[in-house]
Protein backbone atom coordinates (compact mmCIF):
# COMPACT_ATOMS: atom_id res chain seq x y z
CA UNK A 1 0.00 0.00 0.00
CA UNK A 2 1.30 3.42 -0.91
CA UNK A 3 0.95 6.03 1.48
CA UNK A 4 0.69 9.04 0.39
CA UNK A 5 1.14 12.72 1.80
CA UNK A 6 -2.68 14.17 3.21
CA UNK A 7 -4.28 17.50 2.25
CA UNK A 8 -7.37 18.96 3.89
CA UNK A 9 -9.97 19.01 0.85
CA UNK A 10 -12.76 16.72 2.39
CA UNK A 11 -13.25 16.48 6.10
CA UNK A 12 -11.07 16.37 8.55
CA UNK A 13 -9.12 13.61 7.16
CA UNK A 14 -7.91 12.62 3.79
CA UNK A 15 -7.60 8.67 4.39
CA UNK A 16 -10.31 6.75 2.70
CA UNK A 17 -10.91 2.85 2.83
CA UNK A 18 -11.41 1.81 -0.73
CA UNK A 19 -13.84 -1.15 -0.66
CA UNK A 20 -14.58 -3.44 -3.38
CA UNK A 21 -18.44 -3.13 -4.30
CA UNK A 22 -20.07 -5.92 -6.72
CA UNK A 23 -16.86 -5.51 -9.63
CA UNK A 24 -15.66 -2.26 -8.53
CA UNK A 25 -13.82 -0.67 -6.16
CA UNK A 26 -14.61 3.10 -4.15
CA UNK A 27 -13.36 4.89 -1.67
CA UNK A 28 -15.30 6.13 1.36
CA UNK A 29 -13.81 8.66 3.75
CA UNK A 30 -12.54 6.74 6.77
CA UNK A 31 -12.75 9.29 9.65
CA UNK A 32 -16.55 8.43 10.34
CA UNK A 33 -15.97 4.46 9.73
CA UNK A 34 -16.47 3.31 13.16
CA UNK A 35 -15.12 -0.34 12.47
CA UNK A 36 -15.19 -2.80 10.12
CA UNK A 37 -16.94 -6.19 11.31
CA UNK A 38 -16.96 -9.60 9.69
CA UNK A 39 -19.60 -10.49 7.35
CA UNK A 40 -22.53 -11.86 9.46
CA UNK A 41 -26.17 -13.07 8.76
CA UNK A 42 -28.69 -10.21 9.20
CA UNK A 43 -31.78 -10.50 10.61
CA UNK A 44 -34.35 -9.25 7.92
CA UNK A 45 -36.83 -6.72 8.37
CA UNK A 46 -40.49 -7.74 7.22
CA UNK A 47 -41.55 -5.15 4.60
CA UNK A 48 -37.88 -3.41 3.81
CA UNK A 49 -36.68 -2.47 0.04
CA UNK A 50 -33.66 -4.15 -1.41
CA UNK A 51 -31.51 -1.58 -0.45
CA UNK A 52 -31.74 -2.50 3.70
CA UNK A 53 -30.41 -6.41 4.10
CA UNK A 54 -31.69 -5.93 7.54
CA UNK A 55 -30.61 -5.73 11.02
CA UNK A 56 -27.92 -6.39 13.11
CA UNK A 57 -26.70 -6.76 16.68
CA UNK A 58 -23.36 -5.25 17.59
CA UNK A 59 -22.72 -5.39 21.70
CA UNK A 60 -25.86 -4.50 22.42
CA UNK A 61 -26.95 -1.96 19.61
CA UNK A 62 -29.43 -2.27 16.47
CA UNK A 63 -27.33 -1.28 13.52
CA UNK A 64 -29.41 -1.63 10.24
CA UNK A 65 -27.31 -2.54 7.31
CA UNK A 66 -27.43 -1.82 3.74
CA UNK A 67 -26.85 -3.54 0.78
CA UNK A 68 -24.94 -1.03 -0.68
CA UNK A 69 -24.54 -3.26 -4.05
CA UNK A 70 -28.57 -2.26 -4.74
CA UNK A 71 -28.16 1.67 -3.08
CA UNK A 72 -25.67 2.03 -5.44
CA UNK A 73 -28.25 0.72 -8.60
CA UNK A 74 -25.33 -1.66 -9.68
CA UNK A 75 -26.52 -3.83 -12.73
CA UNK A 76 -24.22 -7.07 -11.91
CA UNK A 77 -24.69 -7.57 -8.48
CA UNK A 78 -21.58 -10.03 -7.08
CA UNK A 79 -22.50 -12.94 -4.14
CA UNK A 80 -21.44 -12.18 -0.63
CA UNK A 81 -18.72 -14.25 0.42
CA UNK A 82 -16.20 -15.15 3.54
CA UNK A 83 -14.44 -12.16 2.39
CA UNK A 84 -16.82 -9.85 2.42
CA UNK A 85 -17.50 -7.20 5.25
CA UNK A 86 -19.80 -4.71 7.07
CA UNK A 87 -18.35 -1.50 7.76
CA UNK A 88 -19.99 0.77 10.62
CA UNK A 89 -20.24 4.07 9.50
CA UNK A 90 -20.95 6.99 12.18
CA UNK A 91 -22.73 10.39 11.05
CA UNK A 92 -24.88 12.73 12.26
CA UNK A 93 -28.41 12.93 11.19
CA UNK A 94 -29.20 16.70 10.92
CA UNK A 95 -32.76 16.08 10.92
CA UNK A 96 -32.78 13.92 14.57
CA UNK A 97 -29.78 16.05 15.47
CA UNK A 98 -28.26 12.40 16.66
CA UNK A 99 -25.26 10.17 15.74
CA UNK A 100 -26.44 7.61 13.76
CA UNK A 101 -24.68 4.16 12.95
CA UNK A 102 -24.98 2.32 9.77
CA UNK A 103 -23.84 -1.07 8.43
CA UNK A 104 -22.63 -0.91 4.96
CA UNK A 105 -22.53 -4.61 3.39
CA UNK A 106 -19.43 -4.71 0.68
CA UNK A 107 -18.08 -7.49 -0.57
CA UNK A 108 -14.40 -7.08 0.02
CA UNK A 109 -12.11 -4.42 1.92
CA UNK A 110 -9.02 -3.38 -0.38
CA UNK A 111 -7.06 -1.02 1.25
CA UNK A 112 -6.55 2.36 3.44
CA UNK A 113 -5.06 5.43 1.37
CA UNK A 114 -4.25 8.77 1.91
CA UNK A 115 -5.75 11.07 -1.08
CA UNK A 116 -4.14 14.31 -1.45
CA UNK A 117 -5.89 17.28 -4.38
CA UNK A 118 -3.09 16.57 -6.66
CA UNK A 119 -4.76 12.87 -7.15
CA UNK A 120 -8.08 13.91 -7.48
CA UNK A 121 -9.97 14.42 -10.55
CA UNK A 122 -13.85 15.69 -11.03
CA UNK A 123 -16.40 13.22 -11.77
CA UNK A 124 -17.32 12.44 -15.26
CA UNK A 125 -20.91 13.55 -16.22
CA UNK A 126 -21.67 10.15 -17.73
CA UNK A 127 -20.21 6.78 -18.26
CA UNK A 128 -20.30 5.89 -14.50
CA UNK A 129 -21.80 2.98 -13.46
CA UNK A 130 -23.83 4.38 -10.60
CA UNK A 131 -25.67 7.04 -10.27
CA UNK A 132 -23.83 10.59 -10.60
CA UNK A 133 -24.83 12.15 -7.18
CA UNK A 134 -23.34 9.18 -5.17
CA UNK A 135 -20.06 9.90 -6.99
CA UNK A 136 -18.04 12.83 -4.91
CA UNK A 137 -14.80 12.86 -7.32
CA UNK A 138 -12.16 10.53 -8.97
CA UNK A 139 -8.98 9.83 -7.21
CA UNK A 140 -6.15 8.13 -9.44
CA UNK A 141 -3.97 5.43 -6.90
CA UNK A 142 -1.41 3.09 -8.56
CA UNK A 143 -2.21 4.51 -12.72
CA UNK A 144 -6.42 3.88 -12.01
CA UNK A 145 -9.43 6.05 -11.31
CA UNK A 146 -11.12 5.07 -8.83
CA UNK A 147 -14.64 6.56 -7.60
CA UNK A 148 -14.75 8.30 -4.20
CA UNK A 149 -18.54 8.18 -2.83
CA UNK A 150 -20.15 10.80 -1.42
CA UNK A 151 -21.58 9.17 1.32
CA UNK A 152 -24.08 12.20 2.25
CA UNK A 153 -25.77 11.06 -0.57
CA UNK A 154 -25.26 7.37 -0.37
CA UNK A 155 -26.33 7.67 3.74
CA UNK A 156 -29.29 9.68 3.16
CA UNK A 157 -31.59 9.00 5.90
CA UNK A 158 -34.58 10.86 3.93
CA UNK A 159 -34.19 8.97 0.73
CA UNK A 160 -33.72 5.54 1.93
CA UNK A 161 -37.06 6.19 4.43
CA UNK A 162 -38.88 7.28 1.27
CA UNK A 163 -37.36 4.25 -0.52
CA UNK A 164 -38.58 2.37 2.67
CA UNK A 165 -42.22 3.63 2.81
CA UNK A 166 -42.62 2.79 -0.82
CA UNK A 167 -41.50 -0.85 -1.07
CA UNK A 168 -44.04 -1.07 2.10
CA UNK A 169 -46.85 0.82 -0.21
CA UNK A 170 -46.22 -1.63 -2.68
CA UNK A 171 -46.49 -4.70 -0.36
CA UNK A 172 -50.10 -3.71 1.14
CA UNK A 173 -51.70 -2.62 -2.41
CA UNK A 174 -50.24 -6.12 -3.57
CA UNK A 175 -51.35 -7.77 -0.11
CA UNK A 176 -54.95 -5.99 -0.29
CA UNK A 177 -55.11 -7.13 -4.02
CA UNK A 178 -55.00 -11.13 -3.23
Amino acid sequence: MEMIETDTTHGNNNRYLFVCIGHDNFGIPIDAVKEVIEYTDTTMVPMCSTVIKGVINVRGSVIPVLDIQNRLSLKKNLNYNRYSCIVLYEFIDDVIGETVTLGMLVNSVVSIEYITHEHLESSPSFGSNIPRQYVWKMAKIHNRLTTLLDMSRVLDINEINALLKTSQDKFFVNYCKS
